[in-house]
């Protein structure tokens, strides 16, 4: 009787993983919850700034370690993805036939795509520069041998490295696993970012915000205790001049996404030069293939962090100053457009009066809106709203003259060029 029943529950165990291996639904949720296992940590890791694992008494909201770890996984997945998709490119050509093939030998087109996977080595190295800088910030800053520490031992050995006695980080595998998901867009983004923030060629789209945000920060009064805080910083070039320009401000540099974070600290704590290629895969609107190719060296030496430049990461919107201020002043330049709820970006710089009996707005950008906005408000209505909520514009214009560049590759075929909403307001309403 026994044997007849394990008979029959081995039968039907059998039909129901037969039927479970071919159910799609189930085989992916057994995926991500075998990926989940591999890359999430038992519990929540706060990390604060200079990537010590604590709270942070900036943040509502602390972030978390594994928003670090999810970003090396992503960088560390560039050259893979990168290549894998210039492959694809490679073998659409195999529907052609022989004599088209010869024409495209002729157009030395497969040099081209060679080519490119050289500028995807280039790239390669700075986002591997960028993950072992991170991981050795993490070992230097942090105890290893407690559970928090145990838990960056195992993420440095999840991305292929360990820790030598002498408490230097080394790569000891150049396997990499990918996620089932990786926004790769977003990596290239934050790789051209690095470009845009800090490289010559990028001055002129950066000067105009640059002039704009001193001119105004000149028209305050001298000798106050006074914090400027950058929402949205990016890979931290404006925070970095401001910074510069007013050594007796307190300046903030507040980024919430993980991976322009982590290039803005390899930027202002990294030694020696870098080589990237920004437009490596941007096939479309080239005039000639060098411009496509070429690339751009930063030399990492001559950009040292100043004394009173906080770079933080977390999210602007539980963003608390430690102590109060004369005033404080917030500067936003290409953010108040990325709000998925723009009532929300007010609320957050006016809450800073607990902090303050005088709060300023400063802003520069466009209005393209993304992130899906719950509301679009030209501006015109951005002006409305600033004045039924108690901001008295102490500067304000629609400039649509004097167009500035995002990222443009001025040899492109295809340039695209912003009108700015500048403003200066300060609250009134506390």
């Amino acid at each position: 009787m026994s044997s007849t029943i394990t008979s029959c529950f081995v039968v039907i165990l059998s039909i129901i993983m037969m039927l479970l291996r071919n159910n799609t639904t189930f085989k992916q949720r057994l995926a991500r919850k075998l990926e989940n296992t591999m890359t999430r940590f038992n519990k929540h890791i706060p990390i604060s700034q200079d990537f010590k694992l604590e709270t942070s008494p900036y943040f509502k909201q602390p972030v978390g370690l594994a928003g670090i770890f999810d970003s090396l996984t992503q960088f560390q997945e560039y050259k893979v993805r990168a290549l894998r998709q210039n492959g694809i490119i490679f073998h659409r050509t195999k529907e052609l036939n022989s004599s088209l093939l010869d024409q495209l030998r002729e157009l030395q087109y497969f040099d081209k795509l060679v080519d490119v996977n050289h500028a995807i080595e280039k790239n390669h190295a700075v986002t591997e520069a960028i993950i072992r800088h991170t991981l050795q910030q993490l070992v230097k800053n942090n105890t290893l041998d407690t559970d928090n520490g145990k838990e960056i031992t195992s993420m440095i050995g999840k991305l292929g490295y360990q820790v030598t006695a002498s408490s230097e980080v080394s790569k000891i595998s150049s396997e990499v696993v990918l996620e089932s998901k990786s926004n790769q867009g977003r990596v290239n983004e934050a790789i051209s970012h690095i470009c845009r923030d800090w490289h010559f060629e990028y001055e002129k789209e950066r000067t105009p915000l640059i002039n704009f945000i001193n001119s105004r920060l000149d028209s305050l009064k001298g000798q106050r205790k006074t914090l400027v805080v950058f929402p949205g910083s990016g890979a931290g070039n404006l925070a970095y001049q401001i910074a510069k320009d007013h050594p007796n401000f307190e300046v903030h540099s507040i980024e919430f996404s993980s991976l322009m974070y982590l290039c803005n600290e390899f930027i202002l704590g990294h030694n020696g030069k870098v080589t990237i290629a920004p437009y490596a895969q941007h096939y479309s609107g080239q005039e000639k293939f060098d411009f496509q190719k070429r690339d751009l060296e930063l030399n990492l030496e001559k950009f040292h962090r100043p004394p009173n430049l906080k770079p933080l990461f977390g999210d602007f919107r539980a963003y608390t100053p430690l102590s109060d201020y004369d005033e404080i002043v917030v500067c936003s330049a290409y953010f108040i457009d990325t709000a998925e709820n723009l009532f929300q970006y007010f609320e957050a710089v006016e809450q800073l009066c607990s902090f303050s009996p005088t709060i300023h707005w400063i802003n520069i950008g466009p209005l393209k809106y993304g992130t899906r906005p719950l509301i679009q408000l030209s501006s015109e209505e951005l002006a409305k709203l600033r004045k039924l909520r108690k901001w008295k514009d102490l500067y304000s214009e629609c400039d649509t003259t004097h167009l500035n560049g995002y990222l443009t590759d001025e040899h492109s075929l295809y340039q695209g060029f912003y009108g700015l909403v500048k403003f200066h307001s300060v609250f009134t309403g506390n």
